[in-house]
Order: structure tokens, then sequence, then C-alpha cells
């Protein structure tokens, strides 16, 4: 098996222990809609699949397949294996690749420290995600408030830019041929992606408004997110909507697994 062989394996089964995750966030997210459960972050999806039947073996596996996602999100940020160019919107995109390999890190280091005893945190409060680890750092700084109030547009513009694809169907150029035979996988992809847009806008806002108000430990993420949600009017059949679009979301990432477009050749690895 040559180099970009293996590495293309490894980025689908990045793609696909992404949707494990996503799978766990949008179940919890739905049984906290009916009230039989707490909705949760990607780290507390994490430990709820510790509990889980060979939950440690999971763990690892969910872990590693989370390293190699990451590493593909660099080689799509270095070698830009899609063609996202070196315009100022192509630079975009592959910051924010860049940026999701970090937090992909992140995830993935925090999963496998959980399986040998090195995390003892509980899951409380939106400073467990790693959506919000870099505001928690600024939110700890004087200074720093101010460029958090900045950089909790990012979010929201993340979030547009997820609504914005699903409007457009810009994923399906990165999908081979067959992938919607059923029909009915396209516009599952949508709704994953006007989903998980619609948690990012609910991040930024938040943090937007509480720039002066989050501390260091609390900045907010999807937890809260998911919290201020159910909190609306007919919240519960809001956050009921929200969970079935991230169960949907990770649909979308089983999908990338087998159906997306590496490309590991053109990023010269």
């Amino acid at each position: 098996m040559g180099v970009s062989t293996g590495l293309n394996r490894a980025a689908r089964g990045g793609y696909a222990a992404r949707g494990v995750v996503y799978v766990i966030v949008g179940a919890l997210a739905v049984l906290a809609a009916i009230g039989a459960g707490q909705a949760e972050n990607t780290r507390g999806a994490l430990r709820e699949l510790l509990n889980q039947p060979f939950g440690s073996v999971l763990l690892v596996v969910v872990g590693i397949g989370l390293f190699a996602f990451a590493g593909w999100r660099f080689i799509q940020a270095i070698g830009d294996p899609d063609g996202a160019g070196t315009d100022a919107k192509g630079l975009l995109v592959r910051v924010g690749h860049f940026a999701s390999g970090l937090i992909h890190v992140g995830l993935a280091v925090f999963a496998i420290s959980v399986v040998f005893s090195l995390s003892a945190g509980s899951g409380d409060g939106g400073g467990g995600d790693p959506t919000s680890g870099w505001l928690s750092w600024l939110f700890g700084h004087e200074w720093g408030r101010y460029i958090a109030l900045a950089l909790a547009c990012i979010p929201i513009g993340i979030g547009v830019a997820h609504i914005y694809k699903a409007y457009k169907a810009g994923f399906e150029k990165y999908l081979r041929p067959g992938y919607n035979k059923a029909g009915v996988v396209k516009p599952v992809c949508r709704f994953a992606l006007v989903a998980r847009g619609v948690v990012f806008i609910v991040i930024g806002i938040l943090a937007l408004y509480g720039g002066g108000i989050y501390e260091a430990s609390d900045a907010p993420g999807m937890e809260d997110a998911l919290a201020w949600i159910q909190g609306l009017p007919f919240g519960w059949l809001a956050l009921l909507a929200i969970g079935l679009g991230l169960i949907a979301f990770a649909i979308y990432a089983f999908v990338e697994a087998i159906f997306r477009r590496i490309g590991i050749e053109k990023a010269g690895v």
C-alpha cells in the first residue's frame, strides 16, 4: 500500500470518526429535547462513548480517527488538494481548514486522555468545547476581551457559510457521482449544514453578547448554544430539529467518508 493510498484511507477514517462524534451529540440533543437527558458538546459526546460496551476501545479508535481527520485538514490547508487557491476566499478556506485541524487534534488528545484517565473534567459548562477554547483564552486577558469580541464574529461567519453551502449544494463538487442515487442524501446533507450553521451562529451571538460577561472558564460553546436554543419559546421543538440536524451532519460525514474526492496526489504528498 502506497503512501497516497494510506493517507486516503486515513482521511476517510477521519470523516467516519467525525460522524461517530456527531451521532452522539445529535442523539443527546434529541433526548434533551424530549426531556430524557442533557445536551452535550463534542467532548461530552466522547465521554458518553466511554460509557458504552467496549467504550475504551471505541474511544481509542475514534481518537485515532480524529487525529487522521486533523492530518487531512492540515493537508487541505497546506497542500490544497481541493484547489481552493491563493486568492482571499481561497486563503480564508485554507485557514479554516488549519483551524479545524487544530480543533480536531484537541478532540483527539482529549479522547485518548479520557481512556488513560489523564483528563478528569466533568463536562459541565461550555469551556469543555474546543469551539470555545480560543475564546476562553482571550477572555482571560483584559485586552483580549476586545479581540474576543471581534473574533466572536468568526463562528457567525462559519455558520452563514454553512447555510450558504447548503443552499448552493456546494458540497456536491467534492463528492463522487452516485452519492445521491436514492435521492434523499442531498437534502439530508443540506439539512445537516443548516443545523450546524445555526449552532455556530448562536455560539457567535452568545460570545458577542457575553464579551464582557464570560470568564476564561465558561466562554460559550456548543453546549451553551444548545441550551440557549432549548430555552426559546417552543425551544424543545427547535432543539429537536437541531438534534436531528446534527445526526444528519453525522450522516453527511459518513457520506464524505465513502464518496469524498480526497485527491492526496494533488497535494504533492
